[in-house]
């Protein structure tokens, strides 16, 4: 019996990659099962899309690693899973670790200096918008250090799999403590960068994707955990 796909419509900008964002929050959740069928067709209809970036979003998917393509048949959902999850967290910290460590020295010093400030306020401080805030500071981490890596290659292979990696967050949601562990070991990610000790920041940027894979692998799969 075929599984009905329970997807907000989206709009005219960025189609392709809305599709995608949709169908990974979709997967992650558990909504699109190891061997749903996703047809090109079906899944147009249903988020009110042509077939174009239907067809391009499978490809990306695909390319991610969380669905098979099917010869002119769309694509099939892959097993999400624990292994898989922490298999996803292994491949991110191999990218961004050496990018960290490429980054010291190169990343501009008063972005860093000034993302300090931010994470060190949001420590200080709870606010009212403080989730948003502490979610928005840790993408501008992981953006600065990707785009100043000053390997391209590198950079877009980070930015793919943050496309997985925010479909994640959206789906496990704010969980303030880990939030708050996060901006501690993002801080010592940044002193690192400022004192460009590449090894440190290298061995930080580890630890805190090490952490945030247990976090999420607890959240998502409790009874494996």
């Amino acid at each position: 019996m075929a599984t009905d796909l329970l997807l907000n419509p989206t709009t005219v900008r960025g189609l392709r990659h809305q599709v995608v964002e949709q169908i990974l929050r979709a997967i992650i959740s558990g909504q699109l099962p190891e061997g749903h069928r996703l047809v090109v067709q079906r899944l147009a209809a249903q988020l009110n899309v042509s077939a174009t970036p239907a067809r391009e979003a499978l490809l990306e998917l695909a390319n991610i690693g969380v669905a098979d393509l099917l010869p002119n048949r769309g694509a099939v959902v892959r097993r999400f899973g624990p292994v898989e999850l922490r298999e996803m967290y292994h491949t991110r910290r191999i990218l961004e670790v050496e990018a960290t460590r490429c980054a010291c020295g190169q990343v501009d010093r008063e972005l860093v200096a000034t993302l300090q400030d931010e994470m060190q306020h949001l420590l200080e401080h709870r606010g009212r918008d403080w989730s948003h805030r502490e979610m928005n500071s840790d993408r501008q981490l992981h953006d600065l250090i990707a785009t100043g890596c000053g390997n391209a290659r590198l950079t877009r292979e980070i930015q793919r799999y943050d496309t997985l990696m925010q479909a994640i967050r959206d789906v496990v949601g704010d969980r303030r403590q880990a939030q708050e562990r996060a901006i501690e070991e993002h801080l010592v990610i940044l002193n690192a960068l400022l004192e460009e000790d590449p090894d440190r920041a290298a061995h930080a940027m580890a630890r805190h994707i090490e952490n945030t894979a247990e976090v999420v692998a607890a959240t998502l799969f409790p009874a494996e955990a």
